[in-house]
């Protein structure tokens, strides 16, 4: 598997459970003070946190920042400008599924 597909997968796996995740709680991840609130804890951005159980608003939490991770790592991998072409392909790909952009990260 390439560098590359190992992205790729990682990426859209992560982001599918992230989009999930967001959508029950009602958390719109464009805007990126709200992806940050959630990273250090604060769920109150939650616009149904009665929605969402504590134990999936700690999973939010942990995927948002693998999620970061990922791409750190992927930038250092495979360059800059080839994983930002990853995440846009695969932000698409999340679309074409049905899932709204405020529930991508």
């Amino acid at each position: 598997m390439s560098k590359l597909q190992h992205f790729e997968d990682n990426i859209h796996a992560l982001d599918e459970r992230i989009g999930r995740l967001a959508l029950i709680c009602g958390a719109d991840l464009t805007k990126s003070e709200t992806v940050v609130y959630l990273i250090k804890g604060h769920f109150e951005t939650c616009t149904r946190g009665d929605a969402i159980s504590a134990q999936h608003r700690d999973e939010l939490r942990a995927l948002l920042m693998m999620k970061y991770k990922i791409e750190m790592s992927c930038i250092d991998a495979i360059g800059a400008e080839d994983c930002a072409r990853l995440i846009f392909e695969q932000d698409e790909r999340l679309r074409r599924s049905g899932f709204p952009p405020e529930s991508l990260p």
